[in-house]
């Protein structure tokens, strides 16, 4: 059974004293020297002890503003309030989320990408081309 340290870094080493092979025959067993290989994850991004992320936001949220909920490193969800007009690419710092290593933590960083319907209905279309013209906007 191998106890793996919290936060370990891809490249740290650890020393099982006593668990290698023997040199010969009648010598007491050497130490097995275990190299870790962090996986890289589908969600969080790794940075020291940051972790980042990337969340989607529709137009309307990134608009009028919105409360939203982020899965945390722990597999928590944490509220995040996202302000009226943010735009695609902002980042959000929420302190303590990150990674804990030697008493330390570090935060998350939640990056917002706006992401735009690809097909609005007729309606919906009538809709923005009458928002667009009152904001006197080019389409």
């Amino acid at each position: 059974l191998l106890n793996v340290p919290a936060g370990v870094d891809t490249g740290s080493k650890l020393r099982l004293s006593g668990q290698g092979e023997k040199a010969t025959a009648g010598s007491p067993p050497g130490d097995l020297i275990v190299t870790f290989k962090v996986q890289t994850h589908h969600f969080f991004r790794r940075e020291g002890l940051d972790v980042h992320c990337t969340v989607p936001l529709n137009l309307a949220q990134a608009t009028l503003g919105s409360r939203i909920r982020v899965r945390t490193v722990d597999d928590r969800k944490v509220a995040l309030r996202i302000p009226p007009g943010t735009q695609s690419g902002t980042r959000f710092r929420i302190s303590g989320q990150g990674i804990e290593k030697a008493g330390r933590r570090g935060d998350q960083y939640v990056q917002v990408r706006v992401e735009v319907p690809e097909q609005l209905t007729d309606e919906q279309e009538k809709l923005m081309r009458a928002f667009a013209e009152s904001a006197q906007l080019r389409f």
